[in-house]
């Protein structure tokens, strides 16, 4: 189970948006698909979503922008694909049957069962600020690797 597209950048970009919260800036839509060379009208709407769901905040005119209205370790991976995704794919059979439980497993029941608890897991566990904590240490990235031209 992958997550969708949407969630995937909603992630990101509220990533982008908290590291941008912790130095007190807000940031608009334009440049946070700039930064994440990602599609701007898409990011408007995923932003826009998240506003009016609670998980962000935003702000119009100059000065503007989107922002954190708490904090970014009260606000976990599991939260944010709830929200944009539900929790449908990890209740979903692997192979599509209707009705495949512990008591009637589809052949894929028990490996898919312990990836999407695993997942779950994790996603429950880490929160936005353990993302920007792991990218302020340098060891991770949100944003695409540049050529440096020489």
């Amino acid at each position: 189970m992958l997550l969708s597209k949407t969630t995937e950048y909603a992630l990101r970009a509220i990533v982008y948006i908290a590291l941008n919260d912790a130095q007190g800036l807000k940031v608009g839509i334009k440049d946070i698909a700039k930064e994440l060379e990602l599609p701007a009208h898409f990011m408007g709407k995923i932003l826009q979503d998240l506003v009016r769901k609670g998980v962000i905040s935003s702000m119009k005119g100059p000065g503007g922008g989107f922002f954190l209205h708490r904090q970014a370790s009260d606000i976990s991976i599991l939260e944010v694909v709830r929200t944009i995704d539900g929790l449908e794919a990890f209740r979903k059979c692997g192979m599509g049957m209707k009705q495949c439980s512990d008591t009637h497993p589809c052949p894929l029941h028990d490996d898919i069962k312990a990836y999407r608890d695993q997942m779950l897991k994790v996603f429950s566990s880490k929160t936005i600020q353990t993302l920007v904590d792991g990218i302020n240490s340098g060891n991770y990235f949100i944003t695409n690797l540049h050529e440096v031209e020489s």
